[in-house]
């Protein structure tokens, strides 16, 4: 294990994104063509990257000040941000208030913090994989089976309401 460049932990909190999943997350995206995106948690290695790049988009990437209070000019973002990381993300996305679809853990529809953010700026449109979704580690192998289920979440998507029952109150 290595210490992650974004969190300083001793842990691995990097995980790469399989091209069919970044392909699955462009299309929810839906960029307009020749678009400004930020990818502000991948390297030039990423397969959002490459893949935005070669479709004519402007992409900004591996930015360490992202959760700063730094001002980035940019119309998206897509990122399979480090999951520690996903309380802070999302409200940095709610912040710049522009189109944005993230990967997290399914964990990351839940919580009292995470709820009251929604609250206040519009619950995410979902989409469940069927699957776990695959990683590459660091050394871009592929892990099969991970022990987690992940979520791809589209954020600030307009006044488009959600389908989904979202229960604040229930306690078990």
């Amino acid at each position: 294990m290595k210490i992650n460049h974004l969190t300083g932990n001793i842990y691995s909190d990097e995980w790469y994104t399989d091209q069919k999943t970044v392909d699955l997350c462009i299309s929810l995206l839906k960029p307009e063509p020749a678009s400004r995106i930020i990818c502000p948690f991948d390297s030039e290695e990423s397969l959002f990257v490459k893949t935005l790049k070669s479709q004519g988009h402007t992409v900004l990437y591996g930015m360490t000040d992202f959760l700063l209070d730094t001002h980035y000019e940019f119309d998206y973002v897509v990122t399979n941000p480090p999951f520690s990381l996903k309380d802070p993300v999302i409200q940095k996305v709610y912040e710049y208030g522009k189109k944005a679809v993230l990967i997290l853990p399914l964990d990351s529809l839940g919580g009292v913090k995470r709820h009251d953010l929604y609250d206040k700026h519009g619950y995410p449109d979902i989409y469940l994989p069927s699957r776990r979704i695959s990683y590459y580690d660091q050394n871009w192998i592929k892990r099969q089976s991970p022990n987690f289920h992940s979520v791809i979440l589209t954020f600030n998507r307009g006044q488009i309401p959600s389908s989904l029952a979202w229960e604040k109150e229930f306690t078990p």
